[in-house]
């Protein structure tokens, strides 16, 4: 009996512990994932092309040759010290710039399914890398936070560049659609978004996507998230895209899979309920997973050229 106990005296021990240094490495690869969890260009190709070969068809084959050919300007944006990484794809007689905000973990070869839409509606398109992703050398990253700041930046070179005329769309993917959220509180001259699976709130989004690759039961998750963020001077537990949303008159389109478990569909639910302006509107594609509506590709065109009709 008393062997029985100490084992599980040691078991527990042996938990707590690599608990406690599973939390430390999930807050450092929140906000300073190591280089083997930024995938390149090549890598993201790749899994794309597999994914599209796959039953899940994830971004619907998007045509990187043509994507290639596309006239491009690429450019690193300095936004206070940090240089956002970004290509400019103008068409001849845009009536609007889609700046495309890719998912956590990818980079901006995640976008192009998505920028091919806008591009076939006439619209310019730019694409960066996030923080800490692709090609960046940001110091660390802000899961949205810092990303808001660095989408407002891309809008004020669009609006040098095109006008201040010019029509901005935000489009974003999982983080990328935290960071256009929040961004609205930033700034009043984005014209429409469009949220593909974002959560309502960092913190918790954060505790969403670890759980989906860890689903471990992990007492300290929390507390490792927070203790990296306030050591970088982040403010996670602060950064609530919902409430930028509802404090904003942009109208808003909410794309979410039902099977999502990642992000519950209920995030979305509750930022549709947030929005203000009676053209926002919520879409969700039944049995697709976090991130997998483009599989559903004519749909998700179509309502992206609806919500859009009056650019």
């Amino acid at each position: 009996m008393a062997a029985l106990v100490i084992v599980i005296i040691a078991a527990i021990l042996l938990y707590t512990i690599l608990s406690y240094m599973l939390a430390r490495f999930c807050g450092m690869l929140l906000f300073e994932p190591p280089q083997k969890f930024r995938p390149t260009r090549e890598q993201i190709v790749a899994n794309l092309v597999r994914e599209f070969a796959s039953k899940h068809t994830m971004y619907s084959g998007a045509d990187y040759d043509a994507f290639e050919s596309w006239e491009k300007e690429e450019f690193v944006l300095d936004n206070y010290g940090t240089g956002i990484p970004a290509q400019f794809h103008p068409v001849q007689n845009a009536k609007a710039c889609a700046i495309m905000a890719h998912g956590f973990g990818q980079n901006r070869y995640q976008s192009v399914a998505y920028a091919e839409i806008f591009r076939k509606m006439g619209m310019d398109v730019l694409l960066f890398d996030e923080r800490c992703f692709g090609v960046s050398q940001a110091e660390h990253g802000g899961f949205s936070e810092l990303e808001a700041k660095d989408i407002v930046a891309l809008i004020e070179w669009i609006k040098k560049k095109r006008g201040d005329d010019s029509k901005i769309i935000v489009h974003g993917v999982s983080m990328g659609a935290m960071s256009g959220m929040n961004a609205l509180a930033l700034t009043d001259k984005i014209d429409y978004l469009i949220e593909d699976c974002g959560p309502a709130r960092a913190l918790e989004g954060a505790l969403y996507v670890l759980h989906s690759m860890m689903p471990i039961p992990n007492p300290f998750m929390k507390r490792g998230i927070l203790q990296k963020a306030h050591k970088l001077g982040l403010h996670i537990e602060n950064t609530n895209p919902v409430e930028s949303v509802g404090n904003s008159d942009v109208p808003i389109c909410i794309i979410h899979g039902d099977a999502d478990t990642a992000v519950p569909v209920a995030d979305a639910e509750e930022i549709y309920a947030a929005c203000r302006n009676s053209k926002s509107r919520l879409e969700i594609f039944p049995g697709r997973e976090h991130a997998y509506s483009i599989c559903d590709y004519e749909r998700y065109e179509s309502i992206i050229k609806e919500f859009l009709k009056d650019v």
